[in-house]
């Protein structure tokens, strides 16, 4: 039987991946091997992070479906984006100690609607330096009353 919960299944991925390395590289990470799950899933490169207008280099349909994309970005461009303020702490624990991290939280989205959300972040690099975070998200949106 196939595991459902997506934290548990990246993490068996990412594992897979690594073999006998610190942590798999982000060339690593095949989409097709996560069909079911690359909805939900992210990537952002570390480099990135420090940017205050920062984007995701993948970022699931389901995953902007959550924060509704409604924000507007460069060229008017429809986008959504998890917080930053709110993830930098989870992102640094990841890049500090170059080990999975769970994580569940919950925000309101741009409707004003409560998301509860359980995450799982992976590093990806070589060298032991942390060049990117690859990560699933799962959610239950509870519209707004």
């Amino acid at each position: 039987m196939l595991e459902r919960r997506i934290t548990l299944r990246l993490i068996a991925y990412w594992e897979k991946l690594r073999k006998d390395n610190l942590m798999p590289t982000e060339d690593d990470i095949d989409p097709d091997d996560l069909q079911d799950l690359w909805d939900y899933c992210f990537l952002i490169h570390v480099k990135d992070l420090d940017k205050p207008d920062y984007n995701y280099t993948y970022l699931g349909e389901a995953i902007k479906k959550a924060y509704q994309g409604e924000l507007e970005g460069e060229g008017g461009d429809q986008v959504a984006s998890p917080n930053a303020k709110e993830l930098a702490v989870s992102y640094e624990k990841v890049i500090r100690t170059s080990a999975p991290l769970l994580d569940e939280g919950e925000f309101i989205n741009l409707h004003n609607d409560l998301v509860k959300y359980r995450q799982c972040l992976l590093p990806l690099g070589e060298n032991g330096k942390v060049d990117a975070i690859f990560g699933g998200m799962r959610f239950k949106i509870f519209p707004k009353s």
